[in-house]
C-alpha cells in the first residue's frame, strides 16, 4: 500500500496539471457530503465535474488552460459561482447559503433521479416511488435495482443471498426473518433512499458476502419545527391500518427529532408441500394467521458545541406483540395400501409471542477545516424474544376414526446483549484522503426453551428436546483505507483485519443429570478491498472494484434448537456452522447516470444455507450447513428513459449465473447450475388535474434457491396514483399490489430417495389507501449523519 501512494505521489509530483481543491461547508461550517462541482469556461461549457467527499472536500485536476469558473450546486442551498479566474493551483473556501423555505409556499423544483450513482454506490430514492411510498420498507425494497425478496423473504442481491442490511449506517442485528419484521414495521414514507454497494471499501464491516443495503430514513433539513404524518389502510384478506409521525426541531446549535409508526391487522399466509418419501406420498397444507403488531419509535438529539466539535445521542425501539395461529393438514398415503392410510392436523396456538429491541447510540464528531475528522460511537443494543405455543397433532385414518392424539407446549425465548464501540480518523495525506479506525465488540446471548408433553394431570418435561444455549462473542477489528484522484482517475486501496472469539455452552438433561457442551473458537481473517475508477468524458464512469468478504452464523443458528409445525416437519440449529468466505468483484459503467452496467462476480467458500432433509421414514428438518462452494456472476442493467415530458421510465434487467458444488453428506454429492434473470420496469405518468400515477411490472425467471431449490417463474404488476393538496403539503395516494396474485411460489426439490414439491402465497394482493400531511417552518438546513459502531452483530440475530 506505501507503495502504491509513492508510485501515485511520484508520477503526480512529476506532473505539470494544475490542481484546484477547497471544501464546501454550510451555515455551520459543517462539510457537505457529494455537492456538485463543475469548472465550465467563460461561455458556460463544462468541461470537469466532480462531487464532493463526506466531509465536503473536492479536488479537480488537469491540464486544461485559459479562462473559467467554479460552479458548486447542492439541494436546498442557492448555487455557487466564482469570478472568471485563469488556470492555476487555488485552494477554494465555499460556504453555501440555503434556501428559504416558507410554511405557505413549501416548493422546491428540480428533484433526485430515481436512481443515481456515487463512485460505487448505486442509490434508489423510495420517495420518488408511488407505489413504494404506498406499504412498508419491504414493499419497497422488492423495487430496488438489482434486490430481490422471495417468498420467504429472504433478501438477494443480484441473485445471491447473504446481504448486509444497515439501517442509516447501524447494522439492524436481526436475521433474515426478524430483518424482515423489522422493515415490515418501517413505513415507506420514513424511507430516502437505498444505498446499494456490491463490494464495500474496508471502512465498512466485512460482513454481507453478497455487498451492502444502507436504508437511509428521512430527515428533516429544516429549521423550526417541522414534520409528518402519515395514515392509512389497507386490504387484502383482512383489513390492516399504518400510522407514521416523525418531528425535528432545529435551533441555533440544537436539534431533536423522533417518530412513532405502526401496523396494526392480521397477515394471511398460506403454504404447503407434497413429498414423496420411502415410498410415502405426504401432502400438507398449512393456514398461517399472524396477529402480531408492530411499533416502531426513535428519539435523538444533536447539539454542536462549536464549529469543530458535535456531539449526539440516538435511541431507538422496535416491538412486536400479539398471538398466532397455524392449522396444518397432512395426508399419509402408502400405495397399495389404503388401510395405512392416514391424515395428521395439528394447529399451533401461538398464545404468546413478543419481541422487542432497543439500540442506543452516543456520537462524538470532531471536524476542522483543515481535512481532520474524529468520529467516536458508543452502542449498546438488547434484544429480546419470547413465544409460548400450545400444539395438538391428532392422527386419524381415511374414515375419520381417531388413531392417536400428541399435545405439545414449547416456551421459548432469547436475550441477546450488544456492546461496541468505534473510532473513525480522516486526514489528508500525499494529497489524498487517509482513513483509519478501529472497532470493539461484545455480544452475549442466552437461548433457551422448554418443550413439554401435556398429559392428563400435568406436563411432562421433554428432555431431547429441552436446553439452554449460551454463547459469548468478541470481535476486534482495524482498517486503513486510502483515496485519491488524478486527474480523471480516481484510487481507493484498503486492508481491514478482524479477529473472533468465541464460545458456546450447551446445557441439556440427559439421564435425569445436567450436561455441557461447549465450543470455543478463536480465527483471524484479512479483508482488502481496491477500486479504481476513469472518467473518460464528462458524462462516463468506469470503476473496478474488490473486497473479501465474511457472513457470520446467526447466532439462533448455532443453537440445536428443534421447532415443530408439526411432528413430521420441523427446524433446527446448527452448532458446528462455519462462516462463510467470499472473493467479490465488480465492474460498474454508467453513462450520464440513465445508464448503468454492472457486472459482479463472486465466489464464495464454506458456502451455508438452510437445507431440507429427511429424517426417519416419515419426518423431514430444516437445517443449515456449511455445504461446499458457490460461484456467482452477474450482469445487470439500468436504463432511465423519458419518451415524453409526462412519462419516465426506468428499466432494470438482471442476468445471473449460479454454481453450487455442495455435498449434503459423503454420500450424496452435487453440481448444479442454473442461468436466471430478473426485469423490472418502473412507469411513471404525469397526468391531468394534478395527478402522478405509476406503474410497476416484474418478473422472475426459473432460478436456484439456497442448496437445491429450483423455484419456479413468478411475477407481479403494481399500480398507484396519487395527488398533492394544500399547496403540495399533503397527498393522497391509492396503491393496488399484485393484482393478478403473480407472486405466488412454487419450488421443486429433489435426491435420491426423496421428493418435495412447495407452494406459497403470502397475501401480496392489497388495496392501500394512505394520507400524508407535511408541516414546515423555517429554512433549509443539511442534516447530519452518522453511523453506529454496530454495524456487523445485529444481523445475526433470529
Amino acid at each position: 500500500m506505501i507503495l502504491f501512494i509513492g508510485l501515485n505521489t511520484n508520477s503526480f509530483g512529476q506532473s505539470t496539471s494544475f490542481k484546484l481543491k477547497g471544501k464546501i461547508s454550510n451555515e455551520d461550517q459543517q462539510g457537505l457530503a457529494n455537492a456538485s462541482v463543475y469548472l465550465v469556461d467563460v461561455s458556460f461549457k463544462p468541461s470537469v465535474k466532480t462531487l464532493s467527499d463526506s466531509n465536503g472536500n473536492f479536488e479537480i485536476t488537469s491540464s486544461l488552460s485559459g479562462d473559467y469558473i467554479l460552479m458548486v450546486s447542492y439541494k436546498g442551498y442557492e448555487d455557487y459561482q466564482s469570478s472568471i479566474f485563469k488556470l492555476a493551483d487555488k485552494n477554494f473556501k465555499i460556504q453555501l447559503v440555503p434556501i428559504s423555505l416558507k410554511l405557505n409556499e413549501v416548493k422546491i423544483e428540480g428533484s433526485k433521479k430515481t436512481i443515481e450513482i456515487e463512485g460505487n454506490t448505486l442509490i434508489y430514492t423510495v420517495a420518488n416511488s408511488i407505489n413504494a411510498q404506498g406499504g412498508n420498507a419491504l414493499d419497497a425494497l422488492k423495487l430496488a435495482p438489482g434486490v430481490m425478496v422471495d417468498n420467504n423473504n429472504a433478501i438477494a442481491l443480484n441473485g445471491k443471498q447473504g446481504v448486509l442490511i444497515l439501517l442509516d449506517g447501524k447494522q439492524t442485528y436481526l436475521s433474515s426473518k426478524e430483518v424482515a419484521d423489522l422493515l415490515r414495521s418501517i413505513p415507506a414514507t420514513s424511507i430516502k433512499s437505498f444505498e446499494i454497494m456490491n463490494s464495500p471499501s474496508a471502512k465498512y464491516d466485512a460482513t454481507g458476502t453478497s455487498g451492502i443495503i444502507n436504508i437511509k430514513t428521512t430527515k428533516s433539513p429544516l429549521k423550526g419545527f417541522n414534520g409528518s404524518i402519515t395514515t392509512g389502510l389497507s386490504y387484502g384478506v383482512s383489513i390492516k391500518q399504518n400510522e407514521d409521525l416523525s418531528f425535528n426541531y432545529r435551533k441555533d446549535k440544537f436539534n431533536i427529532y423522533g417518530g412513532y409508526n405502526h401496523f396494526f391487522g392480521n397477515y394471511s399466509y398460506l403454504y404447503g408441500s407434497d413429498r414423496i418419501q420411502n415410498a410415502k406420498s405426504i401432502g400438507s397444507f398449512t393456514d398461517d394467521t399472524d396477529k402480531r403488531k408492530k411499533i416502531g419509535s426513535r428519539l435523538g438529539f444533536d447539539y454542536n458545541l462549536n464549529a469543530k466539535h458535535t456531539i449526539g445521542l440516538l435511541a431507538n425501539g422496535n416491538f412486536i406483540f400479539g398471538g398466532g395461529i397455524t392449522r396444518t393438514s397432512t395426508d399419509i398415503d402408502v400405495p397399495n395400501s389404503s388401510m395405512l392410510n392416514q391424515t395428521l392436523d395439528a394447529v399451533n396456538d401461538y398464545y404468546h409471542q413478543n419481541t422487542e429491541r432497543y439500540n442506543f447510540n452516543l456520537n462524538y464528531k470532531f471536524e476542522d477545516t483543515l481535512g481532520h475528522i474524529l468520529n467516536i460511537d458508543a452502542d449498546y443494543g438488547y434484544y429480546e424474544k419470547a413465544s409460548g405455543n400450545l400444539q395438538s397433532n391428532r392422527y386419524t385414518n381415511n374414515q375419520n376414526v381417531l388413531l392417536m392424539q400428541n399435545n405439545y407446549r414449547t416456551l421459548n425465548g432469547a436475550a441477546v446483549n450488544l456492546k461496541a464501540t468505534k473510532l473513525d480518523y480522516t486526514t489528508n495525506f500525499w494529497g489524498g484522503k487517509l482513513e483509519s479506525g478501529a472497532k470493539f465488540s461484545d455480544i452475549s446471548t442466552n437461548n433457551h426453551t422448554k418443550f413439554l408433553h401435556l398429559l392428563t394431570r400435568k406436563d411432562s418435561l421433554d428432555e431431547r428436546r429441552t436446553n439452554d444455549f449460551n454463547f459469548n462473542e468478541n470481535i476486534t477489528s482495524g482498517y486503513v483505507n486510502y483515496r485519491k484522484s488524478i486527474g480523471k482517475w480516481s484510487f481507493q486501496g484498503g486492508l481491514r483485519l478482524e479477529h473472533t472469539e468465541s464460545e458456546g455452552a450447551l446445557t441439556f438433561r440427559q439421564q435425569q443429570q445436567d450436561a455441557v457442551e461447549n465450543s470455543l473458537r478463536k480465527y483471524t481473517n484479512l479483508f482488502p478491498s481496491f477500486s479504481v475508477s476513469v472518467k473518460p468524458s464528462a458524462n462516463q464512469n468506469l470503476s473496478l472494484s474488490y473486497s473479501r468478504r465474511i457472513d457470520r452464523p446467526a447466532y439462533s443458528d448455532l443453537n440445536p434448537f428443534v421447532y415443530l409445525l408439526d411432528e413430521l416437519s420441523f427446524w433446527q440449529g446448527n452448532p458446528f456452522l462455519k462462516p462463510q468466505l467470499s472473493h467479490r468483484f465488480a465492474l460498474l459503467y454508467t453513462y450520464k447516470s440513465s445508464t448503468i452496467i454492472g457486472l459482479n462476480f463472486s465466489h464464495t467458500n464454506q458456502y451455508s444455507t438452510s437445507i431440507t432433509d429427511t429424517v426417519g421414514l416419515e419426518s423431514i428438518v430444516m437445517i443449515p450447513k456449511n455445504l461446499g462452494t458457490q460461484q456467482n456472476i452477474s450482469l445487470t442493467l439500468t436504463q432511465l428513459v423519458s419518451p415524453a415530458k409526462w412519462w419516465e421510465m426506468t428499466f432494470n434487467g438482471t442476468l445471473y449465473h449460479i454454481q453450487n458444488e455442495i455435498a449434503f453428506d459423503q454420500y450424496r454429492n452435487l453440481n448444479l447450475k442454473q442461468l436466471a434473470g430478473r426485469i423490472n420496469l418502473q412507469q411513471r405518468f404525469k397526468l391531468p388535474y394534478k395527478i402522478n400515477a405509476e406503474v410497476v411490472s416484474s418478473v422472475n425467471s426459473k432460478r436456484l434457491l439456497g442448496a437445491n431449490e429450483i423455484m419456479r417463474p413468478t411475477s407481479q404488476v403494481d399500480l398507484g396514483v396519487q395527488r398533492n393538496f394544500m399547496n403540495n403539503k399533503a397527498t393522497l395516494r391509492l396503491v393496488f399490489s399484485d393484482i393478478y396474485k403473480g407472486s405466488k411460489g412454487n419450488s421443486l426439490l429433489n435426491f435420491e430417495g426423496f421428493y418435495l414439491h412447495n407452494y406459497n402465497y403470502y397475501e401480496t394482493r392489497q388495496i392501500k389507501l394512505n394520507f400524508t400531511y407535511k408541516f414546515a417552518q423555517g429554512s433549509a438546513k443539511g442534516p447530519r449523519t452518522r453511523n453506529s459502531a454496530l454495524e456487523n452483530e445485529n444481523g445475526r440475530i433470529k
